[in-house]
């Protein structure tokens, strides 16, 4: 039996699926879509409902892009050994977000927010947070249903 080589096929293989991934990509990109991830009020309410953890296993995080994109949540949770959980929304005024949490009742745990001064003195309400509160309090049961589903 000969030897054959594959380096001539798997570099045509190579070729031919990074100009099929270029072309994709263009493709989706002219179509207007571009690039983006999962940060919907249904994710907002799965980590809202997870608050009421005791305050010696979990935080909360809230405030705005900030603390969304720069807190490293597997380094948090091994170093400390308690559960980060997420509630900042990208963009937000954490007000919101506080007198929330401060008015619930059931909720105990420690929470650390992150200030961007430009937001928070802001005197306009939170659009990104009412309506996610809105949420937390008018969901259905086939939304739920639908974002376990989703998830």
């Amino acid at each position: 039996m000969p030897n054959v080589s594959l380096k001539k096929s798997a570099v045509l293989v190579l070729i031919l699926s990074t100009i099929f991934l270029l072309c994709w990509e263009y493709y989706w990109r002219s179509s207007g879509y571009v690039l983006g991830y999962n940060d919907d009020d249904a994710l907002w309410y799965k980590y809202r409902t997870m608050v009421y953890e005791p305050a010696n296993k979990a935080t909360v995080f809230i405030g705005s892009s900030r603390i969304k994109f720069d807190l490293d949540i597997p380094t948090w949770e091994a170093t400390t050994g308690e559960k980060a959980i997420q509630l900042s929304i990208a963009g937000s005024n954490p007000r919101a977000a506080l007198v929330n949490l401060g008015d619930d009742e059931k909720f105990k745990g420690k929470l650390v927010v992150d200030i961007t001064e430009v937001l928070f003195f802001r005197p306009d309400p939170d659009y990104e947070l009412g309506h996610r509160l809105k949420y937390l309090k008018e969901a259905t049961p086939a939304q739920k249903a639908s974002a376990y589903v989703s998830f």
